[in-house]
């Protein structure tokens, strides 16, 4: 981070331009700080997408993440998209319920969507099966997908994870 001295004699001269230099240094920390959040925004959206596409997820993968400004000088990383949930915390009985988060934002693991994951022989629906869902190929559900759910991916866990351990490099960038 950018140092500096200011030295100050007692005479108006002195003290209006240590003002000025504590001014212009204050309007430096403000711009660093805002260009600061931006890049740890910037590189959470490129870490949460990444993450969102290589998710293991029987269905349409349908999320999308952006960076939200809320307020001054403050801003979110957002996944949204009909299979954020099911793809950040996973669903079905047969993949283990390890969200480290889970419970804080009330997922109980076959708890949500349409309680399907509470099946242990799975379920089945109609649309892309994704990573491992496996279509019917005989009888009546001839066409449809089955699926045991998902594991959990914490796509935005792990990107905050990521975040913390590439918030020092980051700062280090911009506060020069």
């Amino acid at each position: 981070m950018k140092k500096r001295v200011i030295k100050v004699s007692l005479n108006e001269r002195s003290i209006d331009r240590a003002i000025k230099e504590l001014n212009d240094y204050k309007k430096w920390l403000l711009d660093k700080t805002k260009e600061f959040v931006k890049a740890l925004a910037d590189e959470g959206v490129e870490i949460a997408k990444v993450k969102f596409a290589q998710a293991v997820y029987d269905g349409t993968n349908d999320v999308s993440c952006s960076v939200e400004e809320r307020g001054d000088g403050k801003v979110a990383v957002v996944a949204v998209g009909g299979a954020t949930l099911f793809i950040e915390f996973g669903t079905g009985v047969k993949y283990p319920d390890n969200h480290p988060e889970a419970g804080e934002h009330g997922m109980v693991r076959g708890g949500y969507g349409y309680h399907l994951g509470r099946l242990e022989n799975g379920w089945r629906y109609t649309g892309n099966p994704g990573s491992n869902g496996e279509v019917i190929t005989e009888g009546k559900h001839a066409g449809e997908v089955h699926t045991y759910g998902n594991p959990a991916n914490m796509c935005m866990y792990l990107t905050v994870r990521e975040l913390q351990d590439k918030f020092e490099e980051i700062a280090r960038r911009v506060y020069v």
